[in-house]
């Protein structure tokens, strides 16, 4: 801890924007040395949280008073804010895992409602970060909450008060605020807006927390911890069930309506939206398939996928690209209605672009395949939206693997369990916990690879740990 004290004593920079950068980057370095969780290092992460927290708010504060800047500016404060919610997320994470997992973190055990509250609490930013980007948050983001959620309160320290940002809060407060945001749901909001609505929404109390057992008359929404999305407005589940939690929320929303006819800083018209989403129940459960009809241009296996991505060839008449009639679509994958059958594997990975001029591809992997009607249908899982071509190599020898530079695909933000970034590269770059270079454009950056998620014909999709990052011209 002393050692964190002092970097922090002598960490200066020429801006806010600066000294934030550098604080993610330390953050980035303790959540990849994957040491053993100690109450030294849980100290530390306090000290890292405790000096990030202020600055973080002015990234914001910039970020969201910036929205008519030039988009990359905008982007920029984005990222940057976004990286050091889901740092922290991931750091908070691995300290409760270890505190039950590892008999040599006992120590950390009378702390479990201190690192569990920051886990969910910061969980839920990385999700609201995703509106920002008017995205969904992944499934796996849901578990997540859920998981430590239902931890905390099988062992009753669900509501016991801790102190984050000088604030007191407990993990079920920050889980229902979790909650509450996923309710509202609010994609296509402006920046200005959404923070306003998590502000609205904090300030509140007292806020509603999960019950166990459901009252009629009283209880308004249902969430089901086993599943991976949020809650929904109840009908006729006026059932009993382990993992079923219930919230009254009738107060809430009167409260939010009763805002229009009294002075106050959040725009009425907005606190009106917010109650009537809530009230309505937000994303429905069950994952529902949109009906979406239409041809589009598919990569299939590896070789086309890399090629589809270099930007080479992106021609709708490419030999590489085979046209697909879309069938239906989920925040989950799509669905394919195909006239003859694609023989193609289950795990096989396929990217998928409605115009290839425009170079936007998504990538996804079957995950079944049937005959119906004369027709072969085929369904695909997501694994990004936002895939990117990238050079990965060794710096150093690794015994067991190549030094030869190759393509890798990176897969922003996908469906893992972890709810971070993903690799696909070739088995003959893989090693667990090896360090590997990743060049994207002028960027280079340090990583150290993680466990395997799944492999792919040859490809093996891996977690990662960002190391460090530098200018190319600095690399070479």
């Amino acid at each position: 801890m002393k050692a964190t004290e002092k970097w922090l004593k002598n960490l200066h920079a020429d801006s806010d924007y600066d000294a934030h950068h550098v604080l993610v980057e330390g953050l980035e370095r303790f959540n990849a040395e994957n040491e053993p969780a100690t109450l030294g290092r849980m100290k530390s992460l306090m000290k890292l949280e405790e000096a990030g927290l202020p600055l973080q708010s002015r990234i914001i504060e910039q970020y969201v008073r910036n929205q008519a800047a030039f988009r990359l500016a905008r982007q920029a404060l984005w990222r940057e804010s976004w990286v050091f919610w889901s740092m922290l997320a991931e750091a908070w994470l691995c300290m409760l895992k270890q505190a039950y997992r590892n008999p040599a973190s006992a120590e950390l055990k009378p702390f479990a409602a201190e690192m569990a509250a920051r886990a969910v609490r910061y969980a839920g930013r990385v999700m609201r970060w995703d509106y920002h980007q008017a995205r969904n948050p992944a499934a796996s983001a849901w578990r997540r909450v859920h998981k430590i959620y239902r931890l905390i309160e099988r062992d009753g320290f669900a509501t016991q008060a801790v102190q984050i940002d000088g604030q007191s809060t407990h993990c079920a407060r920050e889980y229902t605020l979790v909650v509450l945001m996923g309710l509202v749901h609010p994609l296509g909001y402006r920046a200005q807006e959404i923070e306003s609505i998590a502000q609205l929404l904090e300030r509140y109390e007292p806020l509603p927390l999960p019950a166990t057992v459901p009252l009629r008359d009283v209880h308004t929404h249902l969430v089901d911890l086993s599943l991976s999305e949020g809650a929904a407005v109840l009908e006729s589940e006026w059932v009993q069930g382990r993992r079923l939690r219930y919230f009254a929320l009738g107060p809430l929303v009167d409260y939010l309506k009763s805002l229009d006819e009294a002075a106050t800083e959040v725009d009425s018209g907005l606190t009106r939206q917010v109650a009537s989403l809530i009230e309505r129940g937000g994303i429905r459960r069950g994952r529902q398939r949109t009906n979406r009809f239409g041809r589009v241009w598919v990569a299939a296996g590896m070789e086309k996928i890399l090629s589809a991505l270099s930007h080479s060839d992106s021609a709708k008449g490419s030999p590489d690209l085979e046209p697909w009639m879309l069938r239906d679509e989920s925040t989950e994958g799509m669905g394919f209605s195909l006239a003859e059958s694609t023989g193609l594997p289950h795990g096989r990975l396929v990217a998928v672009s409605w115009d290839p001029s425009e170079n936007v591809w998504q990538l996804l992997a079957i995950r079944w395949d049937r005959e119906e009607g004369g027709q072969h249908l085929v369904g695909t899982q997501r694994l990004s939206r936002h895939p990117k071509r990238v050079e990965v190599y060794f710096e150093t020898e690794v015994p067991g693997v190549t030094r030869e530079p190759t393509w890798a695909v990176f897969l922003p933000m996908t469906h893992t369990e972890q709810g971070v970034s993903n690799l696909l590269i070739p088995k003959t770059h893989y090693q667990l916990g090896a360090p590997l270079m990743l060049r994207d454009g002028d960027v280079v950056y340090r990583l150290r690879l993680g466990e395997v998620q799944e492999g792919h014909e040859g490809w093996l999709r891996v977690g990662m740990d960002v190391v460090g990052r530098e200018q190319f011209v600095a690399a070479a």
